[in-house]
């Protein structure tokens, strides 16, 4: 699902780069390796841990505020 932003360029230094949000994660992963010492398949290490946040957007290039996150359909 592609989150597509309400503006297209930062208001305050005109950037198009993009945007990012802070997230915090909480909980512990299993990483599962083969007795080779080769990665295992570890797609699903992730499902357990708990993110809040990201309710914020900010510019890519100069850190500012841009938009609220919860408005992104």
């Amino acid at each position: 699902m592609a989150l597509v932003a309400p503006i297209q360029k930062c208001p305050y230094c005109g950037s198009n780069e993009g945007y990012y949000s802070r997230m915090q994660v909480s909980g512990s992963i299993l990483t599962r390796f083969h007795f080779d010492g080769s990665e295992a398949e570890n797609g699903e290490m992730y499902e357990t841990v708990r993110h809040t946040g990201g309710k914020i957007a900010y510019c890519l290039v100069c850190n500012k505020r841009i938009f609220r996150m919860d408005i992104l359909s």
